[in-house]
């Protein structure tokens, strides 16, 4: 049975399979720039528009590759709307519990365990989150996690990365962020690699050869999406355009594509991909 990505923007990635439904890194709120200033929240009627655009009515799970406010902040809204359980890092359990769901509701992902949700078999990898440079770096530093129940309106910067993953879900290997742990991905019989490209253009073009590499290459991958290029502080229902010089990265990554022999394609908002 074929299994189908629907992309809603950022990194938020709708996976179906028969009547099995996952949601990745829902980010549907999408506070604006200004907002960043003060203290921020997820919000209930964002959420329910985001979810009926997307005519989700159900899911089986909402898998977070990290917790940094435009991948998680949503999530525990997405699970009291929808059902399912949210999968991800004891940052997330950490969030989860702050925004009251309850024992059930939440699970702390475990590295290289496989897990049946639904018809989906889903197994969580290391990974790294993308270097940021100063000043960024001091608000959002990689190592940092929300060691406590985190309960929102809170500042973006509580909002911490936690432990970083790729996910593998069947032969699909999602990167919410452009990070890599070395040697992980290699022979893990992957079909498709869904590319978070966020901030790649900030990074020297060796880099962005490593990544692709080692997510790309070293996993077997045929077919790349590239995901997280889009400008994920416009509103909802706005039309994406990219973020910073991320047509740059985008070009890099289809040359990559050339010289490795993988077919690349930009996922574009609200249009489903056969995988």
């Amino acid at each position: 049975m074929a299994t189908t990505i629907t992309w809603f923007g950022t990194n938020t990635l709708l996976l179906r399979k028969g009547d099995s439904s996952l949601l990745v890194d829902p980010h549907f709120s999408r506070p604006g720039l200004l907002n960043l200033i003060t203290k921020i929240s997820s919000g209930e009627q964002a959420v329910e528009d985001g979810l009926k655009t997307g005519n989700i009515e159900r899911l089986d799970a909402v898998l977070l590759t990290h917790t940094h406010y435009d991948h998680a902040m949503d999530a525990p809204t997405v699970i009291r709307q929808t059902g399912g359980a949210l999968y991800g890092s004891q940052s997330a359990v950490n969030l989860a519990m702050g925004e009251g769901l309850k024992p059930g509701q939440y699970h702390r992902a475990s590295v290289g365990v496989k897990e049946e949700i639904g018809e989906f078999q889903v197994e969580f990898h290391p990974s790294r989150h993308l270097p940021f440079a100063p000043p960024m770096s001091w608000l959002v530093p990689e190592s940092a996690e929300i060691d406590h129940p985190l309960k929102s309106p809170a500042w973006f910067w509580q909002y911490a990365c936690g432990e970083i993953y790729a996910i593998q879900v069947e032969d699909v290997l999602i990167f919410g962020s452009a990070g890599f742990e070395p040697g992980a991905y290699q022979g893990r019989d992957i079909k498709t690699v869904v590319l978070g490209i966020g901030g790649l253009e900030t990074r020297p073009k060796a880099y962005l050869v490593d990544f692709y590499r080692e997510a790309v290459v070293q996993s077997g991958a045929e077919k790349v999406f590239v995901s997280h290029w889009d400008h994920f502080m416009r509103p909802a229902g706005a039309e994406a355009e990219p973020l910073g010089f991320a047509n740059q990265t985008i070009e890099r990554v289809s040359h990559l594509g050339e010289v490795h022999g993988q077919s690349v394609a930009v996922l574009r908002l609200n249009q489903t991909y056969r995988v």
